[in-house]
């Protein structure tokens, strides 16, 4: 079952959060948001204003160069080089851009602090979604998180270095993978709960959405090797 309901092109999780804070995931109908993929540039721009005009947002999207690193930026951002971005001021707009890889949200219980987070698997395993939650002076059993549409653990065949790259860490993950042959078959939102919970996080909300199986709703690289990206909105009001 979902935990979404749609609103035109746009998305909203079925997620509880403080009146300050807005959400939102845009799905494939509503177009492509990434300028790095091919897109006639000036037809990407057309949409992302659309976007912050029908949502709308209290401030533009600077949008992050997604490089799967484990950098995290806070808001108001000096670069725009990393795979996260925190923040703990009003009138902010946190967002990711993705097409099979996470995209997470974070949320203080108050609404004060809010984070959006694009996890690939090399980015989960360098702790991308470890040192976003680091940025919070929130306790965690005072945070919140959702977890959306990626591909899902039926889907994500990887190889043995994926494998290695996850059971080498100090986080207990190989149950996580399902042989698949040679290859092993991958369950990124099931890690990235794990990685909440050893946090001390209880309050985490999966989308249940699958790119690759829902591809009439978002995009999947994997699946169809899509020149196109959806966009994961997270704003204190």
């Amino acid at each position: 079952m979902t935990s979404l309901s749609v609103t035109q092109n746009v998305f909203h999780p079925n997620w509880t959060l403080p009146d300050n804070v807005g959400v939102a995931i845009t799905t494939r109908a509503f177009g492509n948001l990434a300028v790095h993929v091919g897109d006639d540039p000036a037809a990407v721009l057309l949409r992302r204003r659309r976007l912050e005009r029908e949502l709308p947002l209290p401030h533009s999207v600077v949008w992050l160069q997604q490089r799967h690193t484990s950098n995290v930026l806070s808001w108001p951002f000096k670069t725009t080089i990393a795979d996260a971005a925190y923040s703990s001021q009003p009138g902010s707009v946190c967002a990711v851009l993705t097409a099979d890889c996470l995209p997470i949200f974070i949320c203080s219980s108050d609404g004060k602090e809010i984070a959006a987070v694009h996890a690939g698997w090399r980015g989960l395993a360098d702790g991308v979604l470890q040192n976003a939650l680091k940025k919070f002076s929130t306790e965690s059993s005072g945070l919140s998180v959702w977890i959306g549409p990626a591909i899902g653990p039926d889907a994500f065949e990887v190889g043995q270095d994926v494998f290695d790259a996850f059971v080498s860490n100090q986080f207990k993950t190989s149950h996580f993978f399902e042989p698949n042959g040679d290859k092993w078959l991958a369950n990124l939102p099931g890690i990235a709960e794990l990685i909440c919970r050893q946090f001390g996080i209880n309050e985490i909300t999966q989308s249940d959405e699958c790119t690759v199986s829902h591809s009439d709703l978002w995009y999947s690289w994997r699946n169809e090797k899509a020149a196109a990206r959806f966009a994961s909105i997270i704003w204190r009001k």
